[in-house]
């Protein structure tokens, strides 16, 4: 069990599917013991609800850090970069931010399986450009976050016109480069077939991603599958 210090656990509860069930009164009512709770025993898990929170506070993380690894973004045209999720809690910004930093030249685009909308984050230059009442946008520095109950599809019909038009956002990539082929050649260049080990890749696989669907690229190994490699 890793170490979680009460600041961080006190940022991710709210975040909590559970917590937001709760009613008002009883958000406040459990943000005010977390407050009251020494550092020490929240912590440490010497009471029952220190090990409710804490719990609630390591679901969130995990899936936070599930998300990171393992979302997929697919560029759409020259600018923005867009992919699906399925988070149980409200994490949805701090996935847009990860991305955000790792590329900010892009605008990152995210649809929601489970509560059906669309997230996504982008330069502060572009919201001048948006007029659409069906996006509730939340300015922050330099950049701002919108959500939508539009789907992915109808969103990059919006935003793509704008973009192609906008000199903020026109030419980030070179549209005759394929990115597909690009990373092929990166791929094969850097695999060393004597590196090999079968073992450990069956080891760093663990048993509740095997049946996940959305994970085809972590479940190949080469060529093979990952059922056809361990034989099932």
């Amino acid at each position: 069990m890793f170490n979680m210090r009460k600041n961080k656990i006190c940022f991710l509860i709210p975040r909590n599917h559970e917590f937001l069930n709760n009613s008002l009164e009883e958000q406040k009512k459990i943000l005010n013991e977390l407050n009251n709770f020494p550092d020490a025993v929240l912590e440490s898990n010497v009471t029952s609800n220190a090990k409710r929170y804490y719990r609630m506070a390591r679901a969130v993380s995990r899936e936070i850090h599930y998300h990171k690894m393992f979302t997929r973004l697919k560029i759409e045209g020259n600018s923005i970069l867009s992919g699906i999720i399925q988070p149980e809690h409200a994490i949805e910004d701090i996935i847009l931010k990860f991305f955000y930093h790792r590329f900010p030249k892009f605008i990152i685009i995210l649809y929601s399986i489970r509560k059906k909308k669309t997230y996504f984050i982008a330069p502060i230059e572009l919201k001048k450009l948006i007029n659409n009442p069906q996006l509730i946008i939340k300015s922050e520095h330099n950049f701002f976050f919108a959500k939508s109950p539009l789907n992915l599809g109808t969103l990059l019909s919006i935003l793509l016109p704008l973009v192609k038009e906008n000199r903020h956002f026109k030419g980030i990539l070179d549209s005759n480069l394929d990115i597909n082929r690009l990373f092929k050649e990166f791929y094969n260049s850097q695999h060393i077939d004597s590196r090999e080990n079968h073992r450990l890749f069956i080891q760093n696989m663990p048993l509740k991603y095997q049946k996940k669907k959305d994970l085809v690229v972590e479940k190949t190994f080469r060529t093979k599958t990952l059922d056809r490699f361990m034989d099932k």
